[in-house]
């Protein structure tokens, strides 16, 4: 069964303009400005692949390299839990999508393959810490066997990796997109859906992509938030100032009740979800403090006194943050590692 994630995002990504900004804003560096996006075609997501099992959810396009009569295909992969053996699945989808083309005689083997770029989109909690690059997965071996292993590298956008500010500096639907899967409360949430009217308002593909944005945070919002009253798509597109007062009634009622009902087994996931908030509204500043002291503790244990920039800097990340940072001390051979210091 598809995730909410992958069906939401195929929605989306099935529009050209959607695409054409997010290959603008986050394609490999130095690919953009190469791309004729007047050209940009949408592609069969169909075929077999080698285990012979129908693939229809793919999103496929091709697109012209500015100044080159070559095709570059675009797979978009969707990933909402993290996979060590995507290399090994993008491998087979490129494979199949080459044999599609073969057979369908869409390419001609005399003039050569079209290169292809993978992209996975990935939004998932836990930050994706794998290889990208299949090659990476085999098992060491003899030189001499080196230049016969695969080798086939997918670009990775961890959407969880770009802060919030990052992403409102960006200016753009794809981002506002972003933003919207990450908030880490209410409040953000409210803030994630003012970003996300704004961008789609001022967009200069608002005419073509408008519609979709909105069905698809209306569809987002209806299964994240279960009995949050979420206005119509034409009452969205004029503004989303009533869905940011509807979201913020939504967790107020739903506190009301979990202090009044409290946690009972068997409940929907939207009451539940609502009663686990107002249980935890007096408890989440202790929880920070505990992890807080937790991960002090551990990178002193492994890297002796810390800098005063790093102690500044950790009461100011988030309980997720500071989570993703526990976990990756436990690892890391350097501070460096663990914040990411260049």
């Amino acid at each position: 069964m598809a995730h909410l994630h992958d069906t939401g995002y195929k929605f989306l990504f099935s529009h050209a303009d959607l695409v054409r900004e997010l290959l603008q804003t986050f394609a490999p560096p130095g690919l953009a400005p190469l791309l004729d996006y007047a050209s940009l075609r949408r592609e069969t997501g169909s075929f077999i692949t080698p285990a012979m099992k129908q693939r229809e959810d793919d999103i496929v396009w091709s697109v012209e390299l500015s100044g080159q009569r070559v095709y570059l295909y675009l797979l978009l992969e969707f990933q909402s839990s993290v996979d060590r053996g995507m290399p090994v699945r993008i491998m087979q989808y490129v494979s199949a999508l080459y044999d599609h083309l073969v057979r369908s005689k869409t390419v001609d083997l005399a003039q050569g393959l079209p290169p292809v770029l993978p992209i996975v989109l990935y939004n998932g909690d836990a930050r994706w810490r794998h290889s990208p690059e299949v090659f990476d997965l085999i098992q060491p071996h003899p030189s001499v066997l080196r230049e016969f292993q695969p080798r086939l590298k997918f670009w990775l956008l961890d959407e969880g990796r770009f802060s919030a500010d990052y992403l409102e500096g960006l200016q753009g639907v794809v981002a506002a997109i972003f933003r919207m899967e990450h908030p880490n409360d209410t409040e953000e949430t409210r803030q994630a859906i003012r970003y996300f009217g704004q961008m789609v308002a001022n967009s200069p593909f608002r005419a073509t992509i408008g519609r979709a944005a909105m069905e698809w945070l209306h569809y987002r919002l209806s299964h994240k938030m279960p009995g949050l009253d979420v206005p119509d798509i034409d009452q969205l597109l004029k503004g989303t100032d009533m869905l940011e007062t509807r979201v913020a009634k939504w967790r107020s009622d739903a506190v009301l009740e979990g202090k009044r009902e409290g946690l009972q087994e068997g409940r929907q996931e939207g009451r539940q979800e609502g009663r686990k908030e107002g249980r935890q509204e007096g408890r989440q500043e202790a929880e920070h403090s505990t992890r807080l002291q937790l991960l002090q503790l551990l990178l002193n244990k492994r890297f002796g006194p810390l800098d005063p920039a790093i102690l500044a800097r950790l009461p100011l990340a988030s309980t997720a943050q500071l989570d993703d940072w526990f976990q990756r001390a436990l690892d890391a051979a350097s501070l460096a590692e663990v914040f990411d210091l260049h």
